[in-house]
């Protein structure tokens, strides 16, 4: 066993040396890149946003908050991902942080773009204790398990007790965007309702629209490529487009229309009951009793209970 175990052994290891390297985003001159720049747009009805009721540290979160999920200023959309899928060469990545900043127990910005190699800049500006959790893999999670793990598996979990805390972690390799992970999401499990995403890439070409819509993504190498993009509310649209050398492209996307669109994060109930324990009395064999169960769907898209099976 020995004698056969080694060699298949040897050849697994060759093999992975020379595919890996094959694999991995390459750093060139771009001389002739591309730019692409444009404006989310969302031109029907705005959707009504989310108020969230807050159950704990009313003094510093207050009573309710905005879930600021539709910030669409006169029909120009915020918080819209971008970026160009599989680019295996081009300019250098960005070494920039990814802040992560906790104020009124709330994670700004909601939503940020990173890149392998930099770093999670994670502050607390409140005066109480928060916890952060860095979540990867919801997709893949829905796929593989029948009890998928709620927010995907974590990366990072971290106590931050005190105001003015910062803590600094890498962004690694496997924190990347794919299709069979999808995004990382920034939970809390002191305070639920907090949330926030995070798209890492291996290669450059990503942006998130400000306040008015816009993105560019410069220095792009010609050739087609596929266009996607993802807004927690309007889900991923994606589409193909035709890049020159020293070619300016601008673009507009209305994401009102239900064209080109491959998932939606709008079937994703998140349900947080308001009462921590219920008391039901003195329970008998045999009979049935009854309560009324109150709780909230913090997530988006409808819930329908088909039915409660008790434990």
């Amino acid at each position: 066993m020995k004698k056969r175990l080694i060699p298949v052994l040897i050849m697994l290891f060759i093999l992975t040396a020379v595919v890996l390297p094959a694999m991995a985003y390459e750093t060139v001159d771009v001389n002739n890149g591309a730019i692409l720049k444009g404006t989310v747009v969302y031109k029907g009805t705005r959707p009504a946003d989310e108020t969230i009721r807050i159950d704990r540290d009313n003094d510093i979160c207050g009573d309710t908050q905005t879930a600021g999920k539709y910030l669409i200023n006169h029909g120009r959309v915020k918080n819209v991902v971008i970026w160009l899928e599989g680019v295996k060469a081009g300019k250098k990545l960005p070494q920039k942080d990814v802040e992560i900043t906790i104020s009124g127990c709330r994670i700004t910005p909601l939503v940020s773009v990173g890149f392998v190699g930099g770093r999670y800049r994670i502050r607390n500006n409140d005066p109480i204790l928060h916890t952060v959790q860095l979540k990867l893999g919801l997709s893949y999670h829905k796929n593989v398990s029948a009890r998928p793990l709620a927010n995907g598996a974590t990366i990072y979990n971290i106590a931050m007790p005190e105001k003015g805390m910062e803590v600094v972690k890498p962004i690694k390799l496997f924190h990347r965007y794919r299709d069979k992970t999808g995004f990382i999401r920034v939970t809390s499990n002191t305070h639920p309702w907090m949330r926030g995403f995070i798209f890492v890439f291996d290669h450059p070409y990503a942006a998130v629209t400000d306040t008015m819509g816009s993105f560019v993504i410069t220095d792009i190498p010609p050739g087609e490529y596929l266009l996607k993009l993802w807004h927690e509310g309007f889900g991923i649209r994606e589409m193909k487009i035709k890049l020159g050398p020293s070619d300016t492209r601008q673009l507009e996307i209305d994401l009102s229309g239900k064209s080109n669109v491959i998932s939606s994060e709008e079937a994703t109930p998140s349900i947080r009951f308001l009462e921590k324990r219920y008391r039901f009395g003195t329970l008998t064999a045999g009979k049935a009793v009854s309560h009324d169960f109150r709780f909230v769907n913090e997530g988006s898209g409808v819930l329908k209970i088909k039915a409660l099976i008790p434990a």
